[in-house]
């Protein structure tokens, strides 16, 4: 299962690091990150056996697409101004249709806790449509993807978390310092940065799929890998922005 998760997130890398690359059209990265967030959208309930994964399916994609569209189209002080407000109405609608089953019904407590955070990871996905239209997206972009991979080398081995938990983080770090020689305009300390977030990310995922054993099949991995490169999308977007806008 390793390599298939390594393989799905490579295969979303790609996607995003080719829509990347268009420059000219600035929806590019937000349809590729729709499409991401519609693949989690469907595989994260079932990933965590929700009782009633349809109306968490269903929740998650339209918070997705309403957090993509608000990138898109409506500009405010951030790319990521309203993410904030789609995700109150998630986590609204997430509570709305656990109460809605019933109160006989099975697993509510579990369904509302993992359908909010399902909600909070769909939503800060659109981070990716948001690094589409700034002018240091590109860079963001192949830092994330070299560091994640870097790192779902290591998550790739059967090496204890103990280790991996420390050295992904440090091989994803020295790459992402190493990517900043490339003429993208970035610095050392924010290719260090990045790196260092993306191997933390892969690491700690990787620890928590092995200790609850949730990755079983197919649906398991692809809600694993869109799970990793979403958030990894997302601690890029509000790290760099910080330190390029602060």
């Amino acid at each position: 299962m390793r390599i298939k998760v390594l393989i799905s997130g490579l295969l979303a890398s790609a996607l995003l690091l080719g829509a990347a690359s268009l420059h000219s059209v600035e929806w590019a990265m937000g349809a590729v990150a729709v499409i991401l967030q519609l693949a989690f959208a469907y595989t994260w309930p079932r990933l965590i056996r929700a009782e009633a994964p349809w109306p968490l399916t269903v929740i998650l994609a339209v918070c997705s697409l309403a957090s993509t569209a608000a990138v898109l189209f409506m500009p405010g002080v951030s790319p990521m101004s309203h993410g904030v407000e789609v995700i109150a109405v998630g986590v609204l609608l997430v509570f709305i249709s656990q109460v809605l089953r019933g109160a006989e019904a099975e697993g509510r407590m579990a369904g509302t806790v993992s359908g909010i955070t399902g909600v909070v990871m769909a939503v800060l996905g659109s981070a990716w449509a948001a690094a589409g239209t700034v002018n240091f997206g590109f860079a963001l972009t192949l830092v994330t993807v070299i560091g994640l991979a870097g790192a779902g080398l290591v998550a790739m081995t059967r090496l204890p978390n103990r280790i991996t938990m420390f050295l992904a983080p440090l091989v994803s770090l020295v790459l992402g310092a190493i990517a900043t020689a490339l003429p993208l305009g970035m610095h050392i300390v924010e290719g260090v940065v990045l790196g260092l977030l993306a191997g933390i990310l892969v690491s700690a995922l990787r620890a928590l799929a092995l200790s609850t054993r949730s990755v079983r099949n197919l649906t398991g991995v692809l809600g694993l890998s869109s799970g990793i490169v979403l958030l990894s999308g997302a601690a890029s977007w509000y790290a760099l922005d910080l330190m390029v806008f602060s």
